[in-house]
């Protein structure tokens, strides 16, 4: 699908959704353009449309170039940011002369919401709209990170929960004995830490990209001269971006030590199990002796002919168990 913008009566507007008004469009956005809409596209504006598998090569040559007049700009861009898998599909912005051409194969929300604000606005250059474009696509990724540190806090605040009664203050009253911890789902766990670390992968090589976009694009602006106010602007989305892989950075580390974390609670659980069984063995193994001893088929044994001789043996079987016990119980190994 094709979109034309138009400056038309002062006023920036949607001049139609077909290939009539190609020559005297601002900006051209193409949404998952076929064979037949880049072909006229190209004999139109005379340059050459990249395809997906172009736009989605990672050498920065074939990402950032110029050719034929005109100025190629490719990064990659975070779209369902909304439902858990999280899409990174590349976005083309191609500046030739006074216009703007845009090829994209998602439909992120920031794109939709500029294109509403900009048409209740004055007119626009392309300049203004590449600019536009890019603060509304790196803001949603601020918004991203944001959500995803909250949600990443109360990941923190699970993992970690302490079950115990409180008192005035916060601190856990010592009169009363600390609630049972209920189990967690590690398993769940894992797969919210899996999420949020894929996640924050993509966000990380999406503002990768746009930084080089943004540091080729001040090279551009020196020959383009789109004004002051635009090259001020894309300088403070630099210092966004920047500012943003930082943050990501951050959210990443957190990420590392909840899975460190959850492992480790994972290993004091199964740990735990191990100890209840080790414990178990210990306890029951006098007793086990006890009864190997008198479970010997000898003609002659002492005991054979004593009336008392098997509740002794019963007695001395669960004193055997009782003393191991209390002995670990004393230690604190219970």
């Amino acid at each position: 699908m094709i979109r034309t913008f138009t400056n038309t009566d002062g006023r920036f507007v949607h001049s139609g959704d077909t290939l009539e008004h190609l020559d005297g469009a601002v900006w051209v956005d193409m949404l998952r353009p076929d064979r037949d809409e880049e072909t006229a596209v190209e004999r139109a504006l005379g340059i050459d449309v990249p395809t997906i598998e172009e736009m989605s090569e990672i050498e920065v040559s074939s990402r950032l170039y110029t050719e034929d007049g005109a100025t190629f700009m490719t990064a990659m861009m975070l779209s369902h940011t909304d439902a858990d898998n999280v899409l990174l599909s590349p976005i083309t912005f191609i500046l030739k002369g006074e216009q703007l051409i845009t090829v994209r194969y998602a439909e992120p929300r920031s794109i939709d919401a500029f294109i509403v604000r900009c048409q209740k606005n004055a007119t626009y250059t392309a300049d203004g709209v590449v600019t536009g474009l890019l603060e509304g696509l790196i803001e949603r990724i601020g918004d991203v990170l944001e959500r995803t540190g909250h949600e990443l806090d109360s990941l923190s605040d699970n993992i970690f929960a302490i079950n115990a009664p409180k008192v005035m203050g916060g601190e856990p009253a010592e009169t009363k004995k600390p609630a049972k911890p209920k189990p967690r789902n590690y398993q769940a766990v894992l797969q919210q830490i899996g999420r949020k670390g894929d996640l924050l992968s993509k966000a990380r090589e999406s503002l990768i990209s746009f930084q080089r976009l943004l540091t080729f694009g001040v090279e551009i602006a020196a020959s383009r001269k789109p004004g002051k106010e635009y090259e001020g602007r894309i300088r403070t989305l630099s210092r966004d971006v920047q500012s943003l892989s930082d943050h990501t950075t951050f959210l990443t580390q957190k990420i590392n030590f909840l899975l460190d974390a959850t492992l480790g609670m994972i290993n004091i659980e199964q740990t735990g199990i191990i100890k209840i069984f080790s414990v178990a063995a210990v306890v029951f193994l006098p007793p086990t002796l006890i009864a190997s001893i008198y479970g010997m088929n000898f003609e002659y044994m002492p005991e054979l002919s004593w009336p008392y001789g098997y509740p002794m043996a019963i007695g001395l079987m669960i004193l055997s168990a009782i003393v191991p016990y209390q002995f670990f119980k004393w230690r604190g190994w219970l």
